[in-house]
């Protein structure tokens, strides 16, 4: 009842109005709605940009920092098997029995990268632990900040970089969101399997982003 009461009063001032003055009236009205909405997407933070789409520019960069050990891969662990009604690999704290041919992929693309200049490090939950030992052949550590990671992922990953070697962290969706905020971004959650890769800045304790690879769309940047 308010707000028909409040359309038709703002429709008999619109009309009480002279052509002009209601052109000028619904231009200002654009103008100021145009503001608000670029001041809504600024103060929003980036999201992590697509490897395979957006910022297939950074591959070679990718490449290049890989081969001086210079990145930090961040890898969300495989289909986790309480969240899904498919056959469990191992227990259902683990991962899915299905998502065993995707690790196997995801550690063809690794070794094409390279992993002897590689730390590999995972959360040691079930499902973290299985990821790491399908994609890794278990050779990485357990580590207890890649699941209390709320505070202090950053800082931690940032301590766990060796110079000239790159670091790899099988870990958690909260945990890479609290990775994430802590450079100032917010991304959708990222699927299982999704990899997301940074590389020092040029301020000491700063990292650069480069993007993130889907498990699925790692072939077709690795032929880029």
């Amino acid at each position: 009842m308010l707000n028909s009461q409040w359309l038709n009063r703002r429709k008999h001032w619109l009309n009480s109005l002279t052509a002009h003055q209601r052109k000028r009236t619904l231009i200002g009205s654009a103008v100021v709605a145009l503001f608000l909405a670029a001041g809504v997407l600024m103060l929003h933070p980036p999201e992590i940009p697509d490897l395979s789409e957006e910022s297939r520019h950074e591959l070679p960069n990718l490449s290049t920092q890989w081969a001086a050990g210079g990145i930090i891969v961040l890898l969300r662990h495989l289909e986790r098997c309480d969240k899904e009604d498919y056959p469990c690999l191992d227990g259902t704290q683990g991962v899915t029995s299905r998502s065993v041919a995707i690790g196997n992929g995801l550690a063809q693309d690794f070794a094409q990268l390279g992993l002897g200049n590689a730390d590999i490090y995972n959360s040691p939950l079930k499902r973290t632990a299985q990821t790491e030992s399908i994609v890794f052949d278990d050779i990485g550590g357990d580590e207890d900040w890649l699941y209390q990671c709320r505070e202090t992922m950053l800082s931690d990953a940032l301590a766990h970089k060796a110079p000239g070697k790159n670091l790899i962290l099988v870990t958690h969706s909260s945990c890479i969101a609290a990775f994430e905020q802590a450079l100032g971004y917010d991304s959708d959650t990222p699927a299982y399997g999704t990899s997301l890769f940074f590389t020092p800045g040029a301020e000491p304790g700063s990292l650069d982003v480069l993007g993130f690879l889907d498990a699925n769309d790692w072939a077709a940047a690795l032929r880029s």
